[in-house]
Order: C-alpha cells, then sequence, then structure tokens
C-alpha cells in the first residue's frame, strides 16, 4: 500500500470520525418518543418541590415515560455544579444562584415549574430561642443566624428583612449550614437563628421553647418569584425529548401541587419525611408552571443592591 493511499484512508476516517462526533453532540442521547429514559433531578427536600414530588408519586412521570430519580442536595449553590458535571439532569434552584450560575459559569435553560410567594403565599420563617432573649427581629443584633447558602436568596431575603428592622448585614453573623441541620444545630444552641422553609418551620416550632420571628421573603419582598427547575443548555440541546416530558408532567402536576389537598400533602411527607399533620398547619408557596423571564432581571437588581454582585 502506497504512503499515499495510507495517508488517504487516515483523511478520510479522520472526517467520518468528525461528523460521528458533530452528529452524536447533536442528537446524543436523545430518546425516541415511546421509550423510557432516566433523569435525574437534584432538589431540596421541602414544600417549595411540591411540583416534583407529585409528578412522581403520582406517576405522571411515568406517563410520559420518564423514570426520574430525586437527589437531595443541600441548595442551588451546590446543585448547579452538579448540573455542569452531570451528576444530574434537572436541578432545582432558586434564582439567586441561577443569576450567580450564569455570570460566573455559563448559560442556564429554565424548565417548566417553580414558585411565587407574597403575603398570601408565604412559606418560610425566621426561627429562634425564646431563652436567648430574641423576641423580634432587631433583637438578633450580634448574632448568628444559619442560612443554607451564604450570598443566595435566603441570605438577600434574611439582610433585606433585617434592615426594615434597623438592623445591617455587618449587625449579624451568618452561619451556613443545610436545612436539615438548622434544628440540632438551634436546639444545641451552635446558632442563634435559624431560616428555615416549610415544612421545618412547622415542625420545628412544635417545640414551645422555639418562636417564629416572621417570614424573612414576605418581610423582605413585596412578591417573588423564588425558584425553579433548570438544565444547562448544552443538555437540552442533547436530551430536547427527556425535557420536553418533563415539562409536559411538571405543568400538569402544577394545578394539582396548587389544590394542597389530601393526595398532595401524602406525596410532600412521603418525600421529606415530615408527619402529614404538621405539612397540612404549614404555610405553602403559589406553584407555577413557568417563571416569567422578568423574574431573573428583578433577582439581579436585588442582588446588586445588596452588594452581592459587582
Amino acid at each position: 500500500m502506497s504512503r499515499r493511499t495510507v495517508v488517504s484512508i487516515i483523511a478520510i476516517a479522520a472526517v467520518l470520525l468528525v461528523g460521528f462526533l458533530v452528529w452524536k453532540n447533536l442528537n446524543p442521547t436523545d430518546p425516541k418518543p415511546n421509550e423510557t429514559v432516566k433523569l435525574k433531578v437534584g432538589y431540596i427536600p421541602i414544600t417549595d418541590c411540591t411540583q416534583l414530588y407529585v409528578a412522581k408519586e403520582m406517576e405522571i412521570f411515568a406517563k410520559h415515560n420518564l423514570e426520574v430519580e430525586l437527589v437531595p442536595m443541600a441548595g442551588g449553590a451546590v446543585i448547579l455544579p452538579a448540573l455542569s458535571a452531570d451528576s444530574v439532569d434537572v436541578g432545582f434552584s432558586n434564582l439567586a444562584s441561577v443569576v450567580f450560575y450564569e455570570q460566573n459559569v455559563g448559560e442556564l435553560r429554565m424548565l417548566s415549574g417553580g414558585t411565587f410567594m407574597d403575603s398570601e403565599f408565604s412559606e418560610a420563617g425566621l426561627v429562634a430561642l425564646k431563652d436567648k432573649g430574641i423576641e423580634n427581629l432587631s433583637d438578633l443584633s450580634g448574632k448568628s443566624i444559619a442560612v443554607n447558602t451564604k450570598k443566595n436568596i435566603v441570605a438577600l431575603a434574611v439582610i433585606r428583612a433585617l434592615r426594615k428592622a434597623g438592623l445591617q448585614s455587618d449587625d449579624i453573623n451568618l452561619v451556613e449550614l443545610p436545612f436539615k441541620d438548622m434544628e440540632a444545630a438551634l436546639l444545641a444552641g451552635r446558632i442563634d437563628a435559624a431560616a428555615l422553609p416549610e415544612p421545618l418551620v412547622a415542625k420545628i416550632t412544635q417545640n414551645q421553647s422555639v418562636l417564629n420571628l416572621g417570614d424573612h421573603f414576605a418581610l423582605a419582598f413585596d412578591e417573588l418569584y423564588a425558584t425553579g427547575f433548570l438544565c444547562t443548555e448544552e443538555q437540552f440541546q442533547q436530551k430536547k425529548n427527556a425535557y420536553t416530558r418533563f415539562n409536559l408532567a411538571i405543568e400538569e402536576a402544577t394545578p394539582i401541587a396548587n389544590r394542597f389537598d389530601q393526595e398532595v400533602v401524602a406525596a410532600i411527607s412521603s418525600t421529606t419525611k415530615v408527619p402529614i399533620a404538621l405539612i397540612e398547619s404549614a404555610g405553602r408557596p403559589k406553584f407555577e408552571a413557568q417563571i416569567p423571564d422578568e423574574a431573573i432581571s428583578k433577582m439581579k437588581s436585588w442582588l446588586k443592591e445588596e452588594g452581592f454582585l459587582e
């Protein structure tokens, strides 16, 4: 075989390889319409993810040929990097984490689902021990307050709520803890207060030594689109069919989640392991099928106001 022939064969093979890689990048793992596909979803085991619980427990995902694995994680600041690493296919996140990610890493694709909060749909609480002499927000000066991640939506809400009570960010010490660890830390006296979501607020305030000082989100904002489900743009392009199914399932689950009836409460309890009676007495957000684009720009402006963004 001549040298020219060998070179030609190599060149042809290279062209075929490049063509294959381009094709694979465009359609690498997108399932066929009737093929069951697995998706890993990074989430936080709180009420905000009710659409997810409903879609899974009521077999709406299965109806759309999706096999969904729920992966509990601490917060958006952890979940979004997991998307980048392809450790999860869908991530639940607050919109502050989305702003940080897109500023520092890359573009994200908003999927269906998310939460809205205002004075009617209140579902969080800033809790403290009564024997610490803390009776209102102004008493938190010089105190340690647990948030699930620093420089994020919970911290943003806490700082803005405390400003209305006359405190500045320098007057408090924010401590980073996963939501699931806050109750033990508060009761042991390792922190002075904790910013918790439902149904964890209802759970901890069963203890008569714990006082709920108010919903930091309701105090900080008139209204707020707080969370959503996302994937990276690259992930979406690779598995459009799978993400379309996810969107349809979440959209179908949304009006059911907003009913907040016995079946929905049971779905929340099954995943969060919080007793049904507590969930029934807890606050909740309004669940939205779509989060408006302007919600991200509004979040960005709030973060800039607080010095979280340059």
